[in-house]
Order: C-alpha cells, then sequence, then structure tokens
C-alpha cells in the first residue's frame, strides 16, 4: 500500500484560523503522516477533509472519525477510533461496525479486547507524540505560569470543576475556547451556568499559537491534564500526557490506570478538588523535585512513545488488511 489517507470530518486549517477551536484529530493527522513517510518515503500519504478530498482513488483512507467509508476515495478503509464519547465507546463502535471497514484501530487496549471478543479484528494503535515539535525548550517569562492548561471546556461539569478549577487560585495560564455562547435573554439563559465557567470565561488568554504550547508545557511550573469521562472509562493515555512530558513539563493528572501503572514515577496524580489545590502549593515551591521528576518524564517519553513508532505499527497492519 503506497496511497494512503487520513479522512477528518472537519474542514482542515484550524490551526492557522486565529479565531476557532484548534482540532486535535487535525493535528495528529498531520503528525502521522510526517511519522510515515519517515518510515517510509516512498508513501504518498496525506490528511482529507471535506474541503479537501483525495483527486484519486487511494490503497487506504483511515477514518479519523465516525464516519462511512467511501468506496469512490480507497479501496480499504480503516476506522481509527481516538475519540471519546458521550454515549461511550462501546455504543459508538458497536454502530459503527455496520459500516463494514476492513479494519480497526484502537486507543484503548480494553476497547481492542471487547471487539475482538466479539468475533472482529483490529489493532491496538495509542497515541505517539511528535518529538520534532514537543521536546524541551527553553522557558520564557510570558509563559511562566504556576499552573497552566490548553484546551477547550468538552470535559463536563463534574471533571472542570474537580481537576481544572482548583487552578483558577493560583497564576493560572489558561488558553482556549471558554466562551459563553451569549443568548439574547443573557441574565435568564446564564443563571444557571456552573460557576467555572464564568471565572474561565474572564480567565482564558484565547486560542495559543501552536508553536508556543510546546514553550509553554516548558515555562510553566506545572502543567494539567483532565481526562474527559470516556476516556478514563476505557483506560486511555491522552496525547496532552505524553506531549507535555515530552517537553520536561511537569504534570499533574486525573487517575487513569495505565498511565499510573506506565507513568507514575514521572507524573503526579490527584482526586481533584482540594487535593489538586495542595499538590499545587505542595510542587510550586518544589523547585527540584519538580524539575527531577519532570526531566526523567521526558527522558521515558521520548524514548518510548515516539510517535514513529505508532506509525511503523499502523504501516505494518495496513499490510495484513
Amino acid at each position: 500500500m503506497k496511497k494512503i489517507g487520513f479522512s477528518l470530518t472537519w474542514d482542515l486549517g484550524s490551526l492557522e484560523r486565529k479565531v476557532g477551536n484548534v482540532l486535535g484529530d487535525e493535528l495528529y493527522a498531520r503528525s502521522l503522516v510526517k511519522a510515515m513517510k519517515q518510515v517510509d518515503p516512498t508513501l504518498e500519504v496525506d490528511v482529507y477533509a471535506p474541503n479537501r478530498q483525495p483527486a484519486e482513488k487511494l490503497d487506504v483512507m483511515i477514518y479519523m472519525n465516525d464516519n462511512a467509508p467511501r468506496s469512490d476515495w480507497a479501496v480499504k478503509s480503516v476506522l481509527y477510533l481516538q475519540n471519546a464519547y458521550g454515549e461511550g465507546a462501546d455504543r459508538k463502535l458497536a454502530a459503527l461496525r455496520e459500516n463494514g471497514y476492513d479494519g480497526y484501530a484502537f486507543i484503548s487496549r480494553k476497547l481492542l479486547d471487547m471487539h475482538q471478543a466479539e468475533g472482529y479484528s483490529g489493532i491496538f494503535l495509542p497515541f505517539g507524540v511528535d518529538t520534532s515539535t514537543f521536546y524541551p525548550r527553553k522557558p520564557t517569562s510570558e509563559l511562566a505560569f504556576d499552573v497552566a492548561y490548553v484546551g477547550n471546556d468538552v470535559k463536563g461539569t463534574e471533571r472542570s470543576e474537580a481537576y481544572l478549577e482548583p487552578a483558577a487560585d493560583f497564576n493560572f495560564g489558561l488558553y482556549g475556547n471558554w466562551r459563553i455562547l451569549r443568548a439574547r435573554f443573557r441574565v435568564w439563559r446564564n443563571w444557571g451556568l456552573p460557576k467555572y465557567k464564568r471565572r474561565f470565561e474572564r480567565l482564558s488568554r484565547g486560542k495559543i499559537p501552536q508553536e508556543q504550547v510546546p514553550i509553554l508545557y516548558s515555562s510553566s511550573k506545572i502543567n494539567l491534564n483532565c481526562t474527559i469521562q470516556d476516556c478514563v472509562d476505557w483506560d486511555v493515555i491522552t496525547l496532552r500526557t505524553l506531549e507535555v512530558l515530552a517537553c520536561d513539563g511537569f504534570l499533574i493528572s486525573d487517575r487513569v490506570p495505565s498511565a499510573e501503572k506506565l507513568l507514575g514515577d514521572f507524573v503526579v496524580f490527584t482526586d481533584g478538588h482540594d487535593d489538586l489545590r495542595g499538590k499545587i502549593r505542595r510542587y510550586i515551591s518544589d523547585d527540584a523535585g519538580r524539575v527531577e521528576k519532570a526531566r526523567a518524564g521526558g527522558k521515558y517519553v521520548r524514548d518510548h512513545f515516539s510517535i514513529q513508532a505508532t506509525a511503523a505499527n499502523l504501516l505494518n497492519y495496513l499490510q495484513e488488511i
């Protein structure tokens, strides 16, 4: 297979737009394209979307979102289930299998095991970090926050209040789209909003240029990871976790079993709320301990979670289907 594509639901260009969310699927697909070409320079690999469709039929199209495969786009189709779903990834997968993909890839080994137990084939393809982008950077005073987080309001009230809002008590570098949609009758419509939404709208510094994200991770004393519930349920190590660590960034994260098992020596895990406040206070003042843990974690992730290894595993699988 020499002509390979990654298909996205949304238009390409989220990185270049001054407003709107940066789409993680687009970032990750671009990183995979670059890594696959490094593994095999003879490949023709690209990212496709509604505003950029393939001009000729490919050997295989990898669907990054829950789209039905198109036979006019590629000979074979693979579903890469690397998103989280409110109804649960297992229910979403059951519906998506009706589309008849030729192959399946999962960021959750637990979900793959269930999939295989039901008589289907697939591959475990956890996130890999692009270490040509995410590596230790020279800290800058402009991004030297006590605590930092880059993301949008998609984790839900319970998890946001537990694992993000406590950071607002400190010098918090919050980036992303936290704007509250304004209704005509604002007071009535927004009266019942969770406190964190109003608080974060005031604190948010908006969209951060993607090239500054690794600098933020390297400059801030503490970075946060808050995992969406579906990824907790299916035991997924998030890409943010790996990207922060790859920059020698110090990370406090919510608990995910596989992350605690593999990264427990390098990440501080929290139960949220006051436990998170206490750990932020502790590590803000522990410069030596913070730096030692972060540097050890950075080396481990760069050695064991590179996107080149992910790309090589994916290419091997594509040869099998």
